[in-house]
């Protein structure tokens, strides 16, 4: 062989071999997709866990192709701020509960009427036939991907005086989320609705601003709230819906192995959903047995705070306009499916 082809054969068969060298390197920092995960949580939840094991197992993937950062303890601020960074790219993945989910997607809203779901099981029928698709579509119309939507957790009634009834509520200060679901249902009650930042609850409880509000069981008993508000009346009015989301331009220039390796690292809606569902019996308990009152309403009670919360259905879809009628109908459709099965 005349020595400029053996030449050439030496060079392509060291640049074949450098090649392999540097596809078994793990990549650099710089070389690395980013992956920021944000959530409000706490060592406390199961979330908490899902979240430390999904950024681990993102970590370990072979070859290391992802730059991993967890913010899950609130380090970006409240659950709408983490809503707000991962649609504008600043994070890629983020756990939120629908409230700040319907402040771009307004339909949202629907999931958060007060009463429109009686019970997990039903939820989760409904869930699997309508809200996670339907809901999928309406993310994606606004640069989100949607990984997994579960119910977690419910929402109650706290104040620093006992409330056993709808009536005991009326004339009396109190916080609504920033939903209009929650609003609207605070005003039903006949309360002096306020608006108080997250942060800001615990001096509005102190300083006498606000007498009481509603919020997820999580919230009540992990941010202080429960010091100053001991009672805890549990109405379960609204399920705590957990949203696990990405941002989309940066999900969809990811491969489809990619994409299934994050969606594949965070555990499915039965198994997340079930944990933190005994977390809340479990922590409530805890709190009721050194400082709060847990009240559990009688069934006359009950039916009392169902028709205020129904009541404002209509007002709930007005506010939230789009497709929310829509929704409403095909929830009020899987519903009477579900009883149907039931019976």
């Amino acid at each position: 062989m005349p020595k400029i082809f053996a030449g050439i054969e030496t060079v392509t068969l060291k640049f074949f071999l450098t090649s392999l060298m540097l596809l078994s390197l793990p990549a650099t920092a710089a070389d690395k997709i980013p992956l920021t995960l944000g959530a409000v949580s706490s060592p406390a939840i199961a979330s908490d866990t899902f979240y430390q094991n999904m950024g681990a197992t993102l970590k370990a993937v072979s070859g290391q192709p992802f730059d991993v950062k967890l913010l899950v303890r609130g380090e970006i601020g409240s659950d709408e701020s983490y809503f707000y960074a991962l649609r504008r790219g600043r994070i890629q993945i983020a756990a939120v509960g629908a409230q700040s989910t319907a402040t771009a997607v307004p339909e949202f809203t629907v999931l958060n009427a007060p009463y429109l779901f009686e019970s997990w099981e039903e939820f989760d029928h409904v869930n699997a036939a309508v809200i996670t698709p339907f809901g999928n579509e309406l993310l994606a119309q606004h640069g989100v991907v949607g990984l997994r939507l579960y119910g977690a957790v419910w929402h109650g009634i706290y104040a620093n005086t006992p409330i056993y009834h709808p009536q005991d509520v009326a004339g009396k200060r109190f916080r609504a989320l920033i939903d209009p679901a929650s609003q609207l249902f605070i005003q039903a009650l006949g309360a002096d609705t306020f608006q108080v930042a997250s942060p800001e609850v615990v001096t509005s409880l102190q300083t006498g601003l606000i007498e009481g509000g509603e919020t997820n069981s999580f919230v009540y008993a992990m941010t202080g709230t429960s010091i100053d508000a001991p009672y805890y009346t549990m109405t379960r009015h609204t399920p705590g819906v957990i949203t696990l989301l990405a941002n989309k331009t940066w999900f969809e220039g990811l491969t489809t192995e990619q994409q299934k390796l994050i969606s594949d690292s965070h555990p499915n809606v039965d198994t997340a959903s079930g944990a933190l569902r005994r977390d809340e019996m479990r922590i409530l308990n805890e709190a009721a047995a050194d400082h709060v009152t847990l009240i559990e309403p009688t069934v006359e009670q009950l039916d009392a705070w169902r028709a205020v919360g129904l009541s404002t259905h209509q007002d709930v879809i007005a506010a939230a306009g789009g497709r929310a009628q829509e929704l409403y109908d095909a929830i009020l459709a899987a519903k009477a499916d579900f009883a149907a099965q039931q019976n």
